[in-house]
């Protein structure tokens, strides 16, 4: 049997759309948008009206708790899907909220890093109001190149903390499957 590890894989960009601004979905055509992009239910919006991406409202935590999706907010049904950095998939946990499948592919086409349009994470944190907080692992990725993305498709997920914050974890659940989303690799990098 063939054992990789992601220290040995040589990440290399997929190719993904030029168009950066997909049609939004029906199901998401109440949502506010931002530049043509529908605004995930769990994005905090400031005092004065910005959309915060990439940091947490505290909906989040209900998402979580409550398995509800993190970009329309609805109930979560089976199949559900986790959307995963690189770094997140030897933990099997994530900070990330579970979507539905169809939410999970209006979010790879839409999202720019989770699409693989950015090839860092922003250099500065964003000003957030008192009610707001950043991610526990946003200082690590201030100017960090950004990382590949993957699907887990999953029946279900357990709650737990890590790093000080509450994460969706499928370490005692089998993953229906794994797909890379902006990411591949050569079968080299299996033999190595």
């Amino acid at each position: 049997m063939w054992r990789v590890t992601v220290s040995t894989l040589t990440p290399r960009r997929r190719a993904v759309s030029s168009d950066p601004v997909p049609p939004i979905p029906a199901w998401l055509a109440d949502r506010p948008t931002v530049g043509g992009l529908v605004v995930p239910w769990t994005t905090p919006e400031t005092q004065d009206g910005r959309h915060v991406f990439g940091s947490l409202h505290p909906r989040f935590r209900d998402a979580l708790k409550r398995r509800l999706c993190g970009v329309c907010g609805n109930a979560l049904t089976r199949p559900m899907v986790l959307l995963m950095r690189l770094s997140d998939l030897p933990l099997k946990a994530t900070s990330e909220p579970a979507l539905h499948p169809q939410c999970s592919r209006y979010t790879t086409l839409a999202c720019p890093m989770v699409a693989g349009r950015r090839t860092h994470y922003r250099s500065t944190p964003v000003r957030l109001d008192s009610s707001m907080t950043h991610s526990a692992d946003t200082g690590s990725r201030l100017g960090a190149p950004a990382e590949p993305w993957f699907a887990v498709w999953l029946n279900g997920y357990d709650v737990i903390e890590l790093n000080g914050a509450l994460a969706a974890s499928y370490r005692e659940i089998e993953p229906l499957r794994i797909r890379p989303i902006n990411f591949t690799f050569s079968l080299s990098d299996l033999l190595r």
